[in-house]
């Protein structure tokens, strides 16, 4: 019951955007509500049923050593450096593609607002990257 009480929460509070959507009778954002209850909502049902599937007592050796595994996964100092390493490619590759994102979009004359809503991220993306670097660089 310990490991179903988050998901059982999350379910509650997603069925109450889906019956204020219900409620609310402004097209746009009664839809936009609802789907963010649904999604709530179906994300608690799976993850729910997978606890359920794996706390089978049939399936209770295989469920252990999948956690074992987890376990050594999460303290295998060659994976940590290889989720390290995945983290700074994929940071590059994202502030790359958000430079040339904007890059295009000027080029094909989009809306200011947007061109600047994509370097914005790209700002915000460089700040909590270095800010996360000298908060790590001081812890260790």
């Amino acid at each position: 019951m310990k490991d179903k009480k988050a998901f059982l929460i999350q379910l509650i509070i997603g069925v109450i955007p889906i019956s204020g959507g219900s409620i609310l009778q402004v097209d746009y954002y009664s839809n936009m509500i609802c789907a963010i209850g649904g999604g709530l909502v179906l994300s608690a049902i799976v993850h729910t049923a997978r606890i359920v599937y794996w706390q089978n007592p049939k399936r209770q050796d295989i469920y252990e050593r999948k956690k074992q595994e987890a376990h050594i996964d999460s303290i295998d100092e060659r994976k940590q450096y290889l989720r390290m390493k995945a983290g700074q490619v994929t940071y590059q590759i994202m502030t790359f593609s958000l430079l040339l994102i904007g890059f295009v979009l000027a080029l094909f004359r989009v809306e200011a607002w947007v061109i600047g809503m994509i370097f914005s991220l790209f700002i915000f993306q460089w700040v909590i990257g270095t800010t996360v670097y000298r908060i790590l660089e001081k812890r260790m």
